[in-house]
């Protein structure tokens, strides 16, 4: 499992939790799915197209929880193949099916011609696995900045909530 933290300093908010705790809560969900909403579509333009009936990218979504008065932003994929995707694969012999699909739809290979193909590019996977495309952690890292300045606006949310 993927995982990265952000820590906001949300000394402000304390006070004004204590005091006005479903406003702040309302306030920091606000922020935490906007925050979201920005990596989410970062993640998806980054996340290759393949050729399967279900696209990884059509599988990406962020959802806010809420706990008591903890705020947590959670964006992923319910797919298997989300985390090779994105960590990339040691060297392994994968399931020739996928891979022909891949190999019809992708580069329009047919018939006998796909089989031979997709036996080629399992042998290559079998020999140097795959590259990840990183898609979460590029997509945080390009926009770390601008994560931690909507959550940081959350004080100024609650106060205008107020």
């Amino acid at each position: 499992m993927l995982e990265t933290k952000i820590k906001v300093d949300l000394r402000d908010v304390e006070e004004l939790a204590r005091r006005f705790p479903k406003v702040s809560v309302a306030a920091a969900e606000a922020k935490a799915t906007e925050a979201l909403q920005l990596l989410e579509r970062e993640v998806i333009s980054g996340t290759p197209y393949g050729a399967g009936p279900i696209h990884l990218r059509e599988t990406i979504h962020g959802k806010v929880r809420t706990m008591g008065r903890t705020v947590i932003g959670i964006l992923g994929t319910p797919l298997e193949y989300g985390e090779p995707v994105e960590l990339g694969t040691k060297p392994h012999f994968p399931p020739l099916g996928p891979i022909q699909f891949w190999v019809e739809k992708k580069l329009g290979y047919t018939g006998k011609e796909a089989e031979s193909v997709s036996f080629l590019v399992a042998r290559a996977i079998s020999r140097r696995g795959t590259k990840g495309a990183e898609m979460f952690e590029n997509a945080f890292e390009d926009n770390e900045y601008k994560v931690v300045h909507i959550l940081n606006e959350i004080p100024a949310e609650i106060v205008r909530r107020i």
